[in-house]
């Protein structure tokens, strides 16, 4: 993948985070707004395998936010602490 699209990963991961935020407070963000503004920040240039891995990225980070939301999430000591038995330093 290139910078152009990682960057562009980045931004619609950031985005697709602070989108759902909104949601909370009640102000709602369309899907079809969400992929406009994906196909805005994706270059020219892109293929379509690019726009389709995006778009799954972003799916999979808004149902993972949606699921710590109402599940919880585990903290990062938690994680460590499960992690340290199969890592050694």
């Amino acid at each position: 993948m290139g910078y152009i699209l990682e960057r562009t990963l980045c931004a619609s991961l950031i985005g697709a985070q602070r989108r759902l935020s909104s949601r909370k407070q009640g102000n709602m963000v369309s899907i079809k707004d969400e992929v406009a503004a994906l196909l805005e920040r994706l270059p020219d240039d892109c293929t379509i395998e690019d726009v389709q891995y995006h778009l799954y990225v972003l799916e999979k980070v808004r149902r993972g936010l949606e699921r710590a939301e109402s599940e919880g999430a585990v903290s990062q000591e938690e994680v460590e602490a499960r992690l340290s038995r199969w890592l050694t330093e």
